[in-house]
């Protein structure tokens, strides 16, 4: 009897989430604008449009936009397959500070597997797995977004940078 008393009692914490380890939090939070971590057991549960699924994010700003100092819209070459096409996106440069977050952030992601993603008006942008440690203080950030959205994140990030100062 004893054994069906604790098996029941395990069966109903696991139910209830007692013994969950993932944490999940209130979906409506504000995230400040900046860069953060995410993850699969930690933080806000947000749908992530470049992995197509929901993910968390760890609340806790990793990078704050205000660790930018120039952010410009830009235009790359790319080549896929046969074809050549211009990628665009954001070309980010970091103050000193935040180039040294951006390493440990690149560090941090690479080394456990997770992703960084970018908020801006508490709206994900854009997420992105790191593939190696990066160590150099411009980043492009290449985004799927039709260039007159690109421009009007720049112009959102800029302005942000702007009301800091």
């Amino acid at each position: 009897m004893k054994t069906y008393t604790l098996l029941f009692l395990l069966f109903l914490m696991s139910a209830t989430g007692t013994c969950q380890h993932t944490q999940e939090t209130d979906t409506t939070i504000n995230l400040k604008s900046g860069f953060y971590i995410l993850n699969d057991s930690v933080g806000v549960k947000v749908f992530v449009p470049d992995f197509n699924r929901l993910q968390y994010v760890n609340t806790r700003t990793l990078i704050p936009i205000t660790d930018i100092k120039k952010c410009s819209t830009v235009g790359m070459d790319a080549t896929f397959g046969n074809s050549g096409e211009k990628q665009f996106g954001l070309n980010i440069t970091f103050t000193p500070d935040g180039d040294i977050k951006m390493q440990i952030a690149t560090d941090i992601a690479f080394e456990e597997r997770k992703s960084i993603g970018l908020f801006v008006d508490n709206k994900i942008i854009n997420a992105f797995y790191v593939n190696s440690k990066i160590r150099n203080g411009n980043y492009f950030l290449a985004l799927n977004l039709p260039f007159a959205e690109i421009k009007q994140l720049e112009k959102k990030i800029n302005s942000e940078l702007k009301k800091e100062k």
